[in-house]
């Protein structure tokens, strides 16, 4: 007779639930990242913020939204048409209360109007990655608009500090200036029921990612009579535009920046969602036809949508659309490397804490852990590696959009100058299509580091949902340019005009960080690979049949460049073990031979580095 008592539905062993810790306490990839480019003042200033912003996160009013928002999914009420089969106007896209929520409070936090704080100078980007790292797991999505919100006002603001385009007459120009302010204070407004999201149209059915496919005409019509205005009280703009966008994310955004062919060429336009007509919200010629399913990010309305004399304003010169479109790709490329890198934290944070309330029955107690069986610790320090090079990227990148931004080159990593604008254009698509790469494959490993409960959906747990994390995950790598469009625009820049002064800018940048004595074997090593991409073929035709790996190599030379710099900042044995492993991994080093369990030990220090008893527990035995 066995002496084991049968389970039940309500008895037997129930797994102590894991308690995911806040990031910005547990994760030392990120602490690490942002000490190295904010001044000690700084962090000091903003710890108590980004504190509380971890803890709000993983809060039950938090991801009660986001269960509501994955529930309620968008839809169209009454498929986009009255009972009487009219048309819908403007009360047709439904989305959940949680997603609205979840809106406000990423007003709340800024996480867009962090990026322009004056008080924090060229600081202001690397702290707004730090709230996008922290929020965007639990915010359903709503960072998609939230980064498009934050392109558009670059485009704006931009577009105020120039001179209007001579395509409007001398009395429209002061019009236009007010209808651009108005809408700039509608972005960058903290107040959920007044504030704008911003969408970004582009991909039609005919080009897809080649943008000189577009389908969408824009009409000089001029201001009219003014009998219908934006929802600021403005005219509506001068141009006419009519066409079919076949993916439309964020479509309940109060304004969108767009593309259309005008006589001059593609073209790039502001244009608001809504106007007044006879003191009635109706579409600004905008209908939604479908939302789209979609394998993940399922709370966030993407649509194909309809322009029938959509009423906006010319942004920069007729003709010049992919140049001006381009600053606010930089922008939304920037919040999807922070975000794959909060989605990847945010699963190690969850593979790390089931880790530690798992425990094996076969194993011998009390070294019967998960967190001591040594191929586990092993795998786990692999992604964590690999998340941790990613993050510095991301941070370094947010510093260079600073410094760009405000010409303050204090940092002591970003190189001053000219050289902090070439880095920045040499490296923003590499690092989106980097880092978004490696947060789908670092999720998978995490949902299966937990086993089979990893695959669920854990809706009842959302904190613990990995598996949701890598459903939305897939799309980094894919909307604001695929790791193919993105390698290829890495190419162009090479090849391109300003390719000769943005390889110069990386040469001098790592002339001066690898200039050091320390860690002699691995700064050899990205001095060599340096050379070789140097020798890369002259023939731009050529070098696209390589570009991923130019990316790749590339993303290696600095996330390399940026641990060893890191590690040498306060001799921290992890931070060197890291440095060191990523150069062997990356560039072929042979690693010295070593006991396998004191590599064992690393493996546990690298994967739970927060943890007091990391690198001291013994391994679980059979």
């Amino acid at each position: 007779m066995s002496h084991i008592t049968p389970g039940s539905s309500t008895t037997g062993f129930f797994q102590t639930p894991p308690k995911v810790a806040n990031q910005f306490r547990e994760d030392v990839a990120l602490a690490r990242s942002t000490a190295m480019f904010l001044s000690p003042e700084t962090q000091s200033r903003v710890a108590p913020d980004l504190d509380g912003l971890g803890a709000l996160v993983l809060s039950p009013r938090i991801l009660d939204y986001v269960n509501d928002a994955e529930t309620n999914t968008p839809r169209l009420r009454g498929n986009g048409y009255t009972m009487w089969g009219a048309s819908q106007d403007a009360n047709t896209l439904v989305t959940a209360a949680g997603w609205k929520a979840l809106l406000a409070v990423a007003r709340e936090q800024g996480i867009v109007t962090t990026g322009y704080d004056a008080a924090l100078g060229a600081e202001a980007r690397v702290v707004q990655a730090a709230k996008i790292y922290l929020w965007c797991a639990s915010s359903a999505m709503t960072a998609c608009p939230s980064g498009m919100q934050d392109g558009g006002a670059s485009i704006i603001l931009n577009d105020l500090a120039r001179p209007p385009s001579d395509r409007y007459p001398e009395d429209v120009k002061p019009v236009r200036k007010l209808a651009m302010e108005r809408a700039l204070a509608r972005l960058m407004c903290a107040d959920p029921e007044w504030g704008w999201t911003s969408g970004q149209w582009m991909t039609e059915r005919r080009g897809g990612s080649d943008v000189k496919g577009t389908e969408t005409v824009a009409t000089w019509v001029g201001l009219g009579d003014g009998s219908e205005t934006d929802l600021n009280g403005c005219p509506l703009g001068p141009y006419s535009i009519s066409g079919f966008k076949w993916f439309a994310s964020a479509t309940d955004c109060g304004c969108s920046i767009l593309l259309a062919y005008t006589d001059a060429g593609l073209s790039c336009f502001y244009a608001p969602t809504r106007r007044v007509r006879d003191g009635q919200e109706v579409m600004n010629g905008l209908r939604i036809m479908r939302v789209k399913q979609k394998l993940g990010t399922h709370a966030l309305p993407s649509s194909e949508i309809e322009l029938r004399d959509m009423r906006g304003w010319l942004i920069g010169d007729e003709g010049r659309g992919v140049a001006v479109i381009a600053k606010l790709l930089n922008i939304t490329r920037f919040h999807n490397a922070a975000r794959a890198n909060g989605y990847l934290g945010r699963g190690l944070g969850v593979a790390r804490a089931f880790a530690r309330v798992r425990t094996f029955p076969g194993r011998q107690a009390p070294n019967n852990g998960l967190k001591q069986i040594p191929l586990y610790c092993r795998s786990l320090a692999k992604v964590t590696l690999r998340h941790r090079a990613d993050t510095f990227f991301t941070m370094f990148l947010a510093a260079l959009l600073g410094a760009d931004a405000t010409k303050d080159f204090a940092a002591p990593v970003i190189p001053k100058g000219e050289d902090a604008e070439l880095l920045l254009r040499l490296l923003t698509s590499v690092a989106k299509a980097y880092n978004t790469k490696h947060s789908v494959h670092g999720l998978q490993e995490c949902m299966e580091a937990l086993g089979g409960v990893g695959y669920l959906e854990n809706s009842e747990t959302p904190e613990l949902n990995v598996a949701r994390m890598f459903r939305d995950a897939n799309v980094f790598p894919i909307w604001e340019g695929t790791t193919d469009v993105l390698s290829t625009d890495t190419v162009k820049v090479l090849r391109g005009k300003s390719g000769p002064a943005c390889t110069a800018a990386m040469g001098r940048w790592l002339g001066v960080h690898l200039a050091g004595s320390g860690f002699g074997e691995e700064r050899a090593a990205i001095r060599a690979a340096w050379d070789e991409a140097l020798a890369w073929p002259a023939d731009k035709e050529e070098l696209f049949h390589a570009a991923r790996e130019v990316v790749d190599t590339i993303g290696n030379i600095v996330c390399a460049t940026l641990l060893v710099v890191d590690a040498e900042r306060d001799g921290n044995e992890v931070a060197a073990e890291c440095a060191r492993r990523f150069a062997r991994q990356a560039f072929g080093i042979k690693a010295p031979r070593a006991n396998w369990e004191d590599t064992y030990r690393l493996d546990q220090r690298i994967a739970f580095e927060a943890d007091p008893d990391a690198g001291r527990l013994e391994r679980a035995r059979l």
